[in-house]
């Protein structure tokens, strides 16, 4: 492209104080630029560095974070070093932020038209910086505005209609008196769209927006946003750590490791031929939809480096398979190796040819299923709505409508379904968390849909639960050896005297070293407090484990690692699983079978490689179409020199 740069980030560096009074390096030399109209994604594995490098574009780095070096200039302006009036009048107006769990940033008790109606005031006519006398004026400006705007709500409350429509919102004026947790994941997610947009900016980051979003809602959203790209000419920045949705929506990838750029250029070649280990072991980790059931995914082997502490040479040699001595010493720049590609590997920059492809994943070694251990038969769940402090009454909601099912012994039954269609509330109601309204639930053979006080007991200690969010499921003020031990003591399977060592049994279980115990959840990463949920789920022993959605928010090379604890746990143990995840390919390549559900029914159900292959409902048909594949366009022979 000939056009100059809309932003340019140039060495950037961004530091943490920690409690002891050093300094840990989340960002380090950071370069890119972005133009008009373009899309640019950034990768990695959590703590890599990719939302530290979004919210230093508009300094708004949280705690004690501050930039250290280097520039950001947007058309020009050094954001790096402007004062805060500079910087409020680009915040919204000139680069928009769209961030990962609308739920947390949306206000619970503000209406979604208030939101919006905040926004539009906030962006009214806002100037840029100037002399102190200038700022007066644009006070006294601002506050003229601000009092012909009162006078004009119905001007503003139909540009907020306008806004929410043109990111898909159904009954926009209607849903604007609506409160945020009236709206299904993916409609929070649009409002959050809707409220960046408002300033009509130059620039949207968008911090994760797919992650813990079904199918269907993530082309959606994904839609959404490449045709405001188009339309408007925004560009856009889409933290991600799908490579499918990178391949989908994106014109160029950034992959950030370590805190800092390890290769970058068109998303075409990056993804079809990856010139950095860490890419490749990326895309290794992604599932693929055509992989059979029963595939292992790749993870890749270790941990990220501590960013606390000095870094000797390249932050992943101690990962990487091709890594040489020299990689142990000697810090790599970021070297073009094709035309277009760059990328911060040494042996990468002497190679004349892309990495070799991975080997063909392993097989799982399954257990043959086994006597039917839990089964349903019509099950009913109805919320009833209830009166608003306002008085109004919200209407009635069927969670499930005639849900039958049933698992076997050594079984993976994946379920998968848009948001709302009812898989929450099935695992809920198959452990006993929410009665069911009608119906049956036999387990062992056995009635339990109504049990009493000491069978409740005995049924929660056969069937337990993994949650979504581990950060939220585990006691912060708990240490992990008291969280793990605490259905030891509840249900009472083993003596006080031996429940150390059982925590410590535990803890290896899943992959955790048993010195853990006395640390608390906050001290973990994402992947290591899902083991911690796994562990304290296998406590009390169940025949039947229940995850729901226990993947969705971690990266793809933990999520790889977690899948593989849970498949060799059922390969160890016998358990019966019911996996519940939004990703179809993940589905597919743990579960013998897999059952569809829409609007509380189950509408599908079958051999997780029949259902996949061949689906037989329309609903089925439209799921698998909307799953991102990390397949990009192929770049064709001789496109790009090495």
């Amino acid at each position: 492209m000939t056009t100059p740069p809309l932003l340019e980030v140039q060495g950037l560096e961004v530091e943490f104080t920690t409690p002891d009074g050093g300094a840990l390096h989340a960002v380090r030399d950071v370069s890119f630029t972005l133009r008009r109209g373009e899309t640019l994604a950034v990768v990695g594995e959590s703590g890599s560095g990719k939302s530290t490098t979004a919210l230093a574009l508009l300094r708004m780095l949280p705690g004690t974070g501050r930039i250290s070096g280097g520039s950001v200039r947007l058309d020009g302006q050094d954001l790096a070093t402007a004062d805060e009036p500079a910087l409020r009048a680009v915040r919204g107006a000139r680069i928009g932020m769209v961030f990962q769990d609308p739920m947390t940033a949306l206000n619970p008790v503000l209406t979604v038209g208030r939101h919006l109606d905040e926004v539009l005031r906030a962006h009214d006519g806002r100037a840029a910086s100037g002399t102190r006398r200038d700022r007066a004026a644009r006070r006294d400006r601002a506050a003229r505005r601000d009092r012909a705007a009162r006078r004009d709500r119905a001007a503003r409350r139909a540009r907020a209609v306008e806004l929410l429509r043109l990111v898909g919102i159904p009954d926009a004026e209607h849903r604007l008196d609506d409160h945020p947790h009236q709206f299904s994941g993916g409609q929070r997610q649009r409002v959050l769209i809707a409220m960046a947009l408002a300033g009509e900016p130059d620039i949207l980051l968008a911090d994760e927006p797919t992650t813990a979003l079904d199918a269907t809602v993530q082309d959606q959203i994904l839609t959404l946003l490449g045709d405001l790209t188009r339309t408007t000419g925004t560009a856009l920045v889409l933290i991600t750590h799908n490579m499918g949705v990178v391949a989908r929506a994106c014109d160029r990838v950034l992959v950030m490791y370590g805190g800092t750029v390890v290769e970058d250029g068109p998303t075409a070649e990056v993804l079809s031929r990856p010139r950095h280990p860490y890419t490749a072991g990326l895309l290794a980790a992604v599932p693929r939809l055509s992989a059979p059931s029963g595939t292992r995914l790749t993870g890749i082997p270790g941990t990220p480096p501590d960013l606390s502490l000095p870094l000797a040479g390249c932050a992943f040699a101690s990962r990487c398979a091709l890594a040489e001595d020299r990689c142990h010493t000697t810090t790599p720049p970021l070297t073009a190796v094709t035309e277009t590609v760059r990328a911060a590997c040494l042996p990468a920059a002497e190679r004349t040819e892309p990495l070799p492809p991975p080997p063909p994943p392993a097989r799982i070694d399954r257990p043959v299923p086994g006597a039917v251990v839990l089964s349903a038969e019509g099950l009913h769940k109805t919320y009833k709505g209830r009166k608003t402090f306002k008085g109004r009454g919200s209407r009635s909601f069927t969670a499930l409508d005639g849900v039958s099912l049933t698992l076997a012994a050594g079984e993976t039954l994946g379920i998968v379904g848009e948001s709302g269609s009812g898989k929450s509330t099935l695992a809920r109601v198959l452990a006993h968390a929410h009665p069911a309204d009608g119906g049956r639930i036999l387990l062992d053979g056995r009635d339990v849909t109504r049990p009493g006080r000491t069978e409740l007991h005995a049924v929660r200690r056969r069937v337990q639960m993994v949650f979504q969010d581990p950060y939220a499921s585990l006691n912060p003020r708990m240490t992990v050896g008291e969280i793990v031990a605490e259905p030891l003591r509840a249900f009472g399977t083993v003596a006080p005297g031996e429940r150390a060592e059982r925590v410590a049994e535990l803890l290896r279980l899943v992959g955790l070293d048993p010195a853990a115990a006395g640390r608390h959840p906050r001290s973990f990463s994402g992947g290591q407090r899902q083991r911690i949920g796994i562990a304290r789920a296998l406590a009390p022993e169940p025949a039947v484990l229940i995850c729901d959605e226990p993947v969705s928010a971690l990266d793809v090379s933990v999520q790889a690692q977690i899948v593989g604890l849970l498949t060799d746990l059922q390969r160890d143990l016998g358990l019966a699983l019911v996996f519940i995840a939004h990703d179809l390919a993940v589905v597919r390549q743990v579960s013998h079978r897999i059952a569809v559900m829409h609007e509380g029914r189950i509408v599908e159900t079958g051999a997780a490689d029949e259902l996949c292959e061949h689906p037989r409902d329309p609903y089925t048909r439209a799921l698998l179409a909307a799953a991102p594949e990390p397949v990009p366009v192929r770049v064709p022979a001789g496109a790009v020199s090495a």
